[in-house]
């Protein structure tokens, strides 16, 4: 995906694309409207949140991930989703989004709960990633110790 993108934007005046992180990585991200978010090493890149807590909206390119902490965070309501087979229409797509919805897009990213739920403290505090981890794994083990308890109760039962 990231060569197609490359191959197809790389001379696009409308497209930034760098290969690898640069000095100013951070500075371009909070510049930028929209910031490319292909699937990275995870079903979800790192790039996802780094867009969100700098400002920019992230445009998700996969089909069918799950985002991180989706109980805290309205994934439709601060990024664009664009399919991988219709990432040769991205900057179709893009002015669309920026010609409709682009300012309420915008003004969703600085929700603070959803920056709150996306962003890491020295200290964990209700409601940030931190805290969303470790809601999400207490949901993962309530879940597998009942389906246990379930199992050991037919096997006691037969």
């Amino acid at each position: 995906m990231r060569t197609e993108i490359w191959r197809k934007f790389n001379g696009d005046r409308r497209f930034y694309l760098q290969r690898h992180r640069f000095a100013g990585y951070q500075s371009e991200i909070a510049r930028s409207v929209f910031c490319l978010c292909p699937l990275g090493w995870a079903p979800w890149s790192p790039r996802l949140v780094e867009s969100v807590a700098l400002g920019c909206v992230p445009v998700v390119i996969a089909d069918g991930i799950r985002l991180p902490f989706v109980s805290a965070v309205k994934w439709s309501e601060i990024s664009v989703t664009v399919a991988e087979k219709d990432v040769g229409r991205l900057a179709e797509i893009l002015e669309r989004v920026a010609a409709t919805n682009l300012s309420t897009i915008q003004r969703n990213l600085w929700d603070p709960a959803t920056r709150r739920a996306l962003l890491f403290n020295s200290q964990v505090q209700v409601g940030d990633a931190t805290w969303q981890v470790l809601r999400a794994l207490s949901e993962k083990l309530d879940r597998s110790f009942r389906s246990s308890r379930v199992s050991r109760q037919l096997d006691f039962d037969t």
